[in-house]
């Protein structure tokens, strides 16, 4: 049995205003790095067996204060990086609404196999990420423990998802917010249970989520 701790990223600049990240890098900003530490203090006393990361620096700079004088190395890996936008990459929402109406409804409209120009779909983002899940999962079979993953939000519910046998189509029906920590726990004989979905009370009571 392992439980699996998923944190999403900290802030950035880009989260603040509103632009579509994907696979671009833009650092956390002030609010992230605060965000990342408050999660480092949140998970001190868990025993991480395992610790992977996104090797984004979004999401290594979140993972690198919570695995802080620990001997458990964060592995850094391309296939826990966010979905890919590709030419959306860095466009608000109000300007992919003006340039891309009929793209976008499609991408609201949960059909898994529209990507958006140049980018991943749905169905090849939950291909990757589950297939992180599988080869993390075998590279420590036969032990128990806990495995940090830090990531993103489309990845994390891919994972999610894929952990439970749900469809691909109910990724998006959950909320993970910046900093936001979910708990899953993975038996041997398998299945699988949330135990703790997108919880931010380490943020504080005023983190608007």
């Amino acid at each position: 049995m392992h439980r699996w701790f998923l944190v999403r990223h900290g802030e950035t600049e880009w989260n603040r205003v509103g632009r579509a990240q994907g696979q671009a890098d833009p650092p956390l900003n002030q609010a992230g790095r605060e965000q990342a530490e408050a999660v480092a203090a949140r998970l001190a006393s868990v025993v991480f067996d395992a610790a992977y990361s996104s090797d984004l620096r979004r999401a290594a700079d979140t993972a690198a204060p919570v695995m802080r004088g620990r001997d458990t190395p964060i592995v850094y890996r391309q296939d826990l990086r966010e979905k890919s936008f590709g030419e959306w990459e860095g466009m608000t929402y109000e300007e992919l609404r003006l340039r891309y109406p009929a793209m976008l409804e499609e991408l609201f409209d949960e059909r898994p196999a529209f990507a958006p120009p140049g980018g991943e779909s749905d169905l090849e983002l939950f291909a990757r990420a589950s297939g992180a899940v599988a080869r993390i999962a075998a590279r420590h079979a036969g032990t128990d423990g806990n495995i940090l993953v830090v990531s993103h939000g489309g990845t994390l519910r891919a994972m999610i998802v894929s952990m439970l046998g749900l469809p691909v189509e109910s990724m998006w029906r959950i909320r993970l917010s910046n900093a936001g920590l979910s708990v899953v726990t993975v038996f041997d004989e398998g299945g699988a249970t949330i135990d703790l979905l997108n919880d931010t009370s380490h943020l504080g009571p005023g983190f608007d989520v």
